[in-house]
């Protein structure tokens, strides 16, 4: 059975919420520009206030659908979930970090660790370690 590090399972955990919290939004996005009626010139009907062709009815949805989520109280839960993995994945990344046994590359990745590119590869990486094998290797 896979064991999880606790940086890993607070990772998870924090990606989840934030996840199912963006679909939330995503959906009543969805919902609310339904209910407005707007129909692109090419007749198809836009899934988000961004995809409103007309510029002015745009606008008005975005400012509009932004007063509704933040009334909601779903911007205040997004901002927070979104915090809370900003702080979980930088932990993971620390965690990955100390994995290393050398310190030259340990150095050499952490000063390439805000590139996105490597982060996401970091992350990837720790993500697959099992937390027990590791313990193991690091003993």
């Amino acid at each position: 059975m896979r064991k999880y590090s606790k940086e890993q399972k607070a990772y998870i955990e924090a990606k989840k919420a934030l996840d199912i919290l963006e679909s939330q939004e995503k959906k009543m996005e969805a919902d609310f520009v339904k209910s407005l009626g707007i129909v692109n010139e090419d007749g198809s009907v836009p899934v988000a206030t961004w995809a409103i062709d007309d510029d002015e009815a745009a606008d008005k949805a975005i400012e509009d659908f932004g007063k509704l989520v933040e009334e909601s109280g779903l911007w205040a839960k997004l901002v927070e979930a979104k915090e809370t993995f900003r702080q979980a994945e930088e932990n993971l990344v620390q965690y990955a970090l100390s994995l290393i046994p050398f310190k030259k590359e340990r150095e050499a990745l952490a000063r390439v660790s805000n590139v996105l590119k490597y982060r996401q590869k970091i992350l990837d990486t720790v993500l697959r370690l099992d937390a027990s094998t590791v313990s193991m290797i690091t003993k």
